[in-house]
């Protein structure tokens, strides 16, 4: 599949989902992406209360046993992404765009920069100022955190994506190192404006977003 054959990028919402069920579902479309069978796909959704580890991520970040943590409702998740431990919770939305970057003529650093550019378009649009970190990977809000960015690129199909804090409690930060970075903080939307946010607003500016800065056009996925 060529660059000129990619034009539209399929989005379906999912809503709250669990986290390992979510991965099975980006495995089976990134079957799909990788065959040319679908062009590009984009998945957005929630997840209950879940820490996840990146594939070579140390449980030295885990502040909590994983019987502890169980016992708080909270799942723990071993995946194939990038990056160290990370929290999901209701209230995040979470972005796994399902790309034949090669195609798209994206290197992998190209791409994730467009992930992160996307995240700051929107956020722009609240009136929130944010940044990259040449240090540390996300998106920041001065020294706290407010998207965590991990990706996957397998066969030159990438998985994963991100999550930014739009209205979701941020509790679940404190029983881990997030991203194993112990000098900096964590934050929200909803916390940075003092005010709750319109979730599927937020969720239809960033997706809108991606899609013009990969050049695709926007269409909904219609599953069987």
């Amino acid at each position: 599949m060529g660059k000129e054959s990619v034009q539209t990028l399929f989005h379906r919402h999912l809503g709250q989902i669990a986290y390992n069920e979510a991965l099975n579902l980006q495995h089976d479309v990134h079957a799909k992406v990788k065959s040319g069978e679908l062009e590009a796909v984009i998945l957005s959704l929630e997840h209950p209360k879940t820490l996840t580890l990146g594939k070579h991520a140390t449980r030295d970040n885990l502040l909590l046993a994983p019987e502890q943590l169980e016992s708080q409702g909270v799942v723990l998740c071993q995946t194939d992404r990038g990056g160290e431990v990370t929290a999901h919770n209701p209230g995040q939305l979470v972005i796994y765009p399902i790309l034949p970057i090669a195609s798209l003529g994206l290197s992998p650093r190209r791409y994730v920069d467009i992930l992160c550019t996307s995240v700051i378009e929107t956020l722009s649009q609240y009136g929130i100022e944010s940044r990259q970190d040449e240090q540390f990977p996300g998106v920041w809000v001065g020294n706290q955190k407010i998207c965590a960015i991990g990706v996957r690129i397998s066969s030159r199909v990438s998985m994963h994506g991100l999550a930014l804090n739009v209205n979701n409690a941020l509790d679940l930060f404190t029983v881990i190192i997030p991203c194993g970075i112990r000098q900096r903080g964590v934050t929200s939307m909803q916390q940075v404006l003092s005010a709750p946010m319109d979730f599927q607003t937020v969720r239809e500016t960033l997706v809108g977003s991606l899609a013009k800065n990969l050049g695709l056009k926007l269409q909904a996925f219609k599953s069987e």
